[in-house]
């Protein structure tokens, strides 16, 4: 995601956990898990991005001794 992107998703998600009645402890644990799942999706959308393109050769260069 550019950070535009991850800037609304943030502060849209925070509104939400703002309107559910919870601890600050809870809000941050819950803000911090939403982070992390979102550093897994952004990663597995990049290995997905360079498997798309098979002739990039981004995972194994050619090389003389293959």
């Amino acid at each position: 995601m550019n950070a535009r992107q991850n800037m609304k998703s943030v502060s849209s998600i925070e509104q939400q956990l703002g309107s559910i009645n919870m601890s600050e402890h809870e809000r941050n644990a819950a803000l911090n898990a939403v982070r992390v799942a979102e550093v897994f999706v952004d990663a597995i959308m990049w290995v997905c991005s360079k498997i798309d393109r098979p002739g990039a050769g981004v995972f194994a260069k050619p090389n003389l001794k293959y």
